[in-house]
């Protein structure tokens, strides 16, 4: 039989040529011998093979499922790329995978062998990724199908002598800085004729024609025409554009205390409007800037309880560090390093904590100046002055809620915090909003 299988023209199996070798109780023993040997192999085979970490994928689109194991060895980046190039994923992803039930699907991911799981999951827009202990998941279509990047857009200002007719006297464009804006704002002569000096923006985008440009005025005379953005998304929705609104008002109101604004300032512009003026302003001034972020980031329940803007509450914050009227700023953010269990939050008040106390050597020059010394209540003069600061503490409390200042409030929230405690569910979901 060997050499019938085994002659000159030899046995193939399509043009592999079959290697038949001769079993002989010299080199192999016997059959009974041999073939126990072949199983004892091919059973070891099976289980290294059953020992071998398994990868599954699972795809899901219209509330159909289908469930693989991965037989195509590709990992988990290439089975992502594979299903974002698939013109029908939910089903040619199959040549990929070994169609399996969801038993076996869940049996293998629970198992000690996983390599790792990836579900595709159209109707959630979600990819979850697994290697039997930690999961991560991503979004679906913003992994697999990134957004080409927004190309950049530049913003520039411009200056006419005549808002309305730019065509009509001086005009300059394509300014980079507020500054020279300004400068060239402020160099035509207020007698002229042709019309209201306006400080405009424009948006270019590299590539576009210039005609193509988005522009307006926003400084026209002494007002700030901020309604106008309402009607030009594609500035207000810019970050860059509103970037330089707000520079451009932090620098121009200062010169112009009769400046008037037409249309409201979101907070987000007001708290920009106030970082764009820092550097401008007294520690005094800088420090309500920073405590007043603080309590807005803390608690948006008691920075909009009368509903103050930003530039009211800066400015009642830095007219009692002035005074040195800082008990109940002192005493709120002992409360938040009290019951904060975040520590940067912590951190942060305990910092507050300490550029309040380099104001405490004034009440220090009011125990040794007050007509009686009983006590340091950083109001000056007790007496008459006491007196009047009483009275005035007990009309500010008698105003109606919306009109309450922020530091009665803080006191409020204060006792509040003291008498049950503070809810930390509703803090984070003011964090998330």
């Amino acid at each position: 039989m060997f050499n019938a299988f085994n002659n000159d023209d030899g046995m193939y199996i399509g043009d592999v040529k079959v290697d038949i070798n001769p079993i002989t109780p010299q080199q192999t023993g016997t059959l009974e011998s041999y073939l126990p040997q072949v199983e004892e192999y091919l059973a070891g085979v099976r289980e290294a093979r059953e020992q071998e970490p398994k990868s599954i994928f699972y795809t899901k689109m219209y509330d159909e499922q289908r469930f693989y194991e991965n037989t195509s060895g590709l990992d988990v980046d290439a089975l992502c790329k594979a299903y974002a190039e698939c013109d029908k994923p939910f089903v040619e992803m199959g040549q990929y995978g070994k169609r399996i039930s969801e038993a076996d699907y869940a049996y293998i991911q629970q198992g000690d062998k996983l390599s790792f799981s990836l579900e595709f999951d159209a109707d959630k827009d979600e990819i979850i990724l697994s290697d039997g202990e930690h999961f991560e998941t991503k979004e679906l279509t913003e992994t697999l199908f990134p957004q080409k990047a927004e190309p950049e857009t530049k913003v520039t200002l411009t200056v006419a002598e005549c808002g309305e007719f730019h065509n009509f006297g001086e005009f300059y464009e394509n300014i980079e800085t507020v500054e020279e804006a300004i400068a060239k704002w402020k160099q035509i002569p207020p007698e002229r004729m042709n019309g209201i000096p306006a400080i405009g923006i424009n948006i270019h985008t590299p590539g576009t024609e210039t005609y193509d440009d988005v522009m307006t005025d926003i400084l026209t005379g002494n007002r700030f025409e901020l309604d106008v953005l309402d009607y030009i998304p594609e500035i207000k929705d810019s970050p860059q554009a509103m970037e330089v609104i707000a520079e451009l008002m932090a620098k121009a109101m200062p010169l112009m205390p009769d400046m008037k604004i037409d249309g409201d300032i979101s907070e987000a512009l007001e708290a920009k409007i106030w970082e764009k003026q820092m550097s401008d302003l007294t520690p005094a001034e800088q420090l309500a800037v920073e405590i007043d972020r603080f309590i807005y980031n803390y608690d948006m329940n008691v920075y909009h309880d009368n509903k103050q803007t930003m530039t009211e509450n800066v400015s009642e914050i830095s007219e009692m560090i002035g005074q040195g009227d800082v008990e109940h700023l002192t005493e709120w953010l002992n409360e938040v390093v009290a019951m904060e269990t975040a520590p940067k939050e912590m951190q942060q008040a305990n910092e507050l904590l300490e550029k309040l106390a380099e104001y405490k050597p004034l009440a220090k020059i009011e125990e040794m100046e007050e007509q009686n010394y009983n006590m340091v209540d950083n109001v000056l003069n007790n007496g008459a002055g006491e007196k009047a600061q009483k009275e005035e503490n007990k009309k500010a409390q008698d105003k109606p809620a919306e009109k309450m200042s922020l530091k009665f409030r803080l006191a409020e929230k204060k006792a509040q915090v003291a008498g049950q405690g503070r809810d930390e569910n509703s803090k984070n979901q003011q964090r998330e909003m």
